[in-house]
Protein backbone atom coordinates (compact mmCIF):
# COMPACT_ATOMS: atom_id res chain seq x y z
CA UNK A 1 0.00 0.00 0.00
CA UNK A 2 3.27 2.30 1.12
CA UNK A 3 4.53 1.78 -2.25
CA UNK A 4 1.40 2.55 -4.35
CA UNK A 5 0.26 5.71 -2.55
CA UNK A 6 4.21 6.38 -3.12
CA UNK A 7 5.08 6.76 0.28
CA UNK A 8 8.00 4.37 -0.38
CA UNK A 9 10.28 3.73 -3.74
CA UNK A 10 8.79 2.05 -6.43
CA UNK A 11 11.66 1.37 -8.58
CA UNK A 12 11.83 -2.48 -7.28
CA UNK A 13 9.02 -4.99 -6.77
CA UNK A 14 7.05 -5.14 -3.45
CA UNK A 15 8.41 -8.68 -3.26
CA UNK A 16 12.15 -7.29 -3.65
CA UNK A 17 11.94 -4.12 -1.82
CA UNK A 18 10.59 -6.48 1.73
CA UNK A 19 13.30 -9.02 0.56
CA UNK A 20 15.85 -6.48 0.29
CA UNK A 21 14.81 -4.79 3.45
CA UNK A 22 14.56 -8.14 5.36
CA UNK A 23 18.43 -8.94 4.44
CA UNK A 24 19.32 -5.53 5.77
CA UNK A 25 18.68 -5.80 8.78
CA UNK A 26 18.53 -9.65 9.81
CA UNK A 27 14.81 -9.61 10.16
CA UNK A 28 13.00 -12.98 10.10
CA UNK A 29 9.52 -13.78 8.68
CA UNK A 30 7.10 -16.38 9.89
CA UNK A 31 4.73 -17.77 7.86
CA UNK A 32 1.21 -17.89 9.33
CA UNK A 33 0.52 -21.53 9.94
CA UNK A 34 -2.57 -23.40 11.24
CA UNK A 35 -2.22 -23.23 14.88
CA UNK A 36 -1.05 -19.30 14.46
CA UNK A 37 -4.76 -19.07 12.43
CA UNK A 38 -6.21 -21.31 14.92
CA UNK A 39 -4.45 -19.42 17.71
CA UNK A 40 -5.41 -16.22 16.19
CA UNK A 41 -9.57 -17.07 17.04
CA UNK A 42 -9.32 -17.57 20.77
CA UNK A 43 -11.49 -15.87 23.43
CA UNK A 44 -8.84 -13.74 24.95
CA UNK A 45 -8.42 -11.44 21.57
CA UNK A 46 -10.31 -8.15 21.77
CA UNK A 47 -9.36 -7.30 19.00
CA UNK A 48 -11.25 -6.68 15.95
CA UNK A 49 -8.89 -6.61 13.14
CA UNK A 50 -7.91 -10.00 11.72
CA UNK A 51 -4.34 -8.75 10.51
CA UNK A 52 -3.85 -7.45 14.18
CA UNK A 53 -4.80 -10.93 15.74
CA UNK A 54 -2.55 -12.45 13.23
CA UNK A 55 0.36 -10.33 13.89
CA UNK A 56 -0.56 -11.02 17.74
CA UNK A 57 -0.78 -14.63 17.39
CA UNK A 58 2.44 -15.38 15.48
CA UNK A 59 4.48 -13.03 18.10
CA UNK A 60 2.83 -15.39 21.38
CA UNK A 61 3.21 -18.63 19.20
CA UNK A 62 7.05 -17.71 18.84
CA UNK A 63 7.05 -16.31 22.35
CA UNK A 64 8.65 -12.95 20.65
CA UNK A 65 7.64 -9.56 21.94
CA UNK A 66 5.94 -7.28 19.42
CA UNK A 67 6.56 -3.61 18.62
CA UNK A 68 3.26 -1.85 18.60
CA UNK A 69 1.39 0.98 19.54
CA UNK A 70 -1.93 -0.79 19.67
CA UNK A 71 -3.46 -0.26 22.88
CA UNK A 72 -5.47 -3.15 22.45
CA UNK A 73 -2.62 -5.50 22.12
CA UNK A 74 -1.13 -3.87 24.57
CA UNK A 75 -3.89 -5.89 27.11
CA UNK A 76 -3.33 -9.01 25.67
CA UNK A 77 -1.80 -10.88 28.50
CA UNK A 78 0.53 -13.50 26.97
CA UNK A 79 1.70 -10.63 24.89
CA UNK A 80 4.77 -9.35 25.09
CA UNK A 81 4.51 -5.75 23.51
CA UNK A 82 7.38 -3.12 23.24
CA UNK A 83 7.06 0.74 22.58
Amino acid sequence: MLMHSNRLRNDISPVQYMTDLCLALSLTVWPITPEIASLSQENYFHHNDPAGRLIAATAIHHNAPLISADKKLKKLEPLTVIW
